[in-house]
């Protein structure tokens, strides 16, 4: 075994300089060895990794020149803000002559230009950018509800088409057998617009006297006519009734002259219309049952409400959809005061209150099915049993005659049960 212990004694021990150069020669001898297996390693790689060194690279530059400019400007703004704040606290001075003098800087101005542009810039770009977020969302929210809608006619509102549910959206293929039957199914049954017609009992109004007149004599009618609206207008305002003189001496120098008069607002040309259907119902209502027509002025109750719709600017459908409105409710209130008199005994009254609509309802007889008589006998189904509307049906039938009595059944919510109603009439009426 060799070993330095077993070394010859002659041999001196080995300095540290030959220690050291034999440990460096090792080394070395090492370094090479290691560095030959790296060359070796080298050629052995692919040939992929070379080439991708090769490949174009994505670069982007920013430059940062532009924002430490735009760094420097705005501190240059600020100072010159606080520049503009001290100069505007020395803005209006008193000067030793006690003159008032108002000075500042041109940068003052500069600034406060400035800064008022920019405000004004700022606050135009944020209402764009909020029109259009709106925008967009409505569109979002419209796109997403666009949906068929369910139409159906009110009858309380005169027959109007209102949206009462919204319909399904159906992902089946529109050209299939189904669908294209529904199609041409919807086509046929499709909704035409309502329109609302003139009553029958609507005369035809002919202003013949307005050729009479020249011009001087139509234009005093004119004012004359349009001072009683002044006052009309002033009395409604002042929170007082609108007098039936008004409405007659009004409805008489517009028919003698053939004048028109414009009021405004609307609601109060719609209310002076309103208290002259009033006053006609009330004529009606106190006239004899027997009586045949009513004479206002000398006109009938029809012409003079259709004249005076035309004398004061108000459509003819509109005006009839009035009347008829009024008709109905005083229907509807006559027939409860009615029953409420006959609850107390006192059937003679209720007779009496009952004659009050025999008369209005010969003159402004209703459509048949109209939405005014159906809102009344709904109305009346809710405080009235059935029986109690047949009693009620009775009485009328006792005091008004047969021209009335569809109406009346219309109105009491009998018309499905005319037969039932005419044999009580005849078992009451007879011996």
């Amino acid at each position: 075994m060799f070993s330095v212990n077993t070394l010859p004694s002659q041999f001196p021990p080995p300095s540290p300089c030959r220690r050291h150069c034999r440990l460096t020669v090792v080394c070395s001898s090492f370094r090479r060895r290691s560095r030959s297996r790296r060359r070796h390693n080298k050629v052995s790689l692919p040939t992929t990794t070379s080439t991708s060194s090769f490949e174009p690279k994505l670069e982007a530059v920013i430059d940062l020149t532009p924002l430490t400019a735009f760094q420097s400007e705005l501190r240059r703004f600020l100072s010159s803000g606080k520049d503009a704040y001290r100069d505007l606290q020395t803005l209006v001075t008193l000067d030793h002559n006690r003159r008032l003098v108002v000075s500042c800087r041109p940068s003052t101005l500069h600034f406060l230009g400035t800064s008022a542009a920019l405000t004004f810039l700022a606050f135009s770009v944020f209402t764009v950018l909020a029109q259009l977020i709106s925008r967009f969302s409505s569109w979002r929210r419209n796109a997403s509800s666009h949906k068929p809608v369910v139409v159906r006619r009110d009858r309380s509102l005169g027959g109007k088409e209102v949206v009462v549910a919204w319909g399904q959206r159906s992902d089946t293929n529109p050209l299939s057998a189904p669908v294209r039957d529904s199609v041409k199914r919807s086509a046929k049954n499709k909704v035409v617009p309502f329109q609302r017609k003139l009553p029958k009992w609507w005369p035809t109004v002919i202003n013949s006297s307005a050729s009479v007149f020249d011009a001087n004599e139509q234009e005093e009618y004119k004012r004359e006519a349009y001072r009683v609206v002044r006052a009309i207008t002033n009395s409604r305002l002042g929170g007082n009734d609108i007098m039936e003189n008004d409405i007659i001496q009004l409805r008489r120098l517009c028919r003698t002259s053939g004048v028109q008069v414009s009021i405004e607002p609307t609601n109060i040309r719609d209310t002076l219309y309103r208290a002259s259907v009033n006053f006609v119902l009330n004529v009606c209502s106190r006239a004899p049952t027997h009586s045949t027509s009513i004479d206002i002025n000398g006109e009938d109750a029809p012409q003079f409400l259709t004249g005076f719709a035309e004398n004061i600017g108000l459509e003819n459908v509109r005006a009839a959809t009035i009347v008829s409105a009024a008709v109905a409710a005083r229907t509807r209130s006559c027939l409860l005061q009615a029953w409420a008199l006959e609850m107390q005994g006192k059937q003679v009254d209720a007779m009496v209150e009952l004659s009050k609509i025999c008369l209005l309802l010969r003159i402004f007889p209703p459509e048949e099915s109209s939405p005014e008589m159906e809102m009344v006998s709904r109305g009346l189904e809710k405080h009235l049993k059935l029986e109690q509307r047949e009693h009620l049906m009775f009485l009328f039938g006792k005091v008004c005659g047969e021209d009335s009595h569809r109406i009346a059944r219309e109105a009491l919510g009998l018309t499905h049960s005319p037969n039932g109603c005419s044999d009580q009439f005849e078992d009451n009426i007879a011996p």
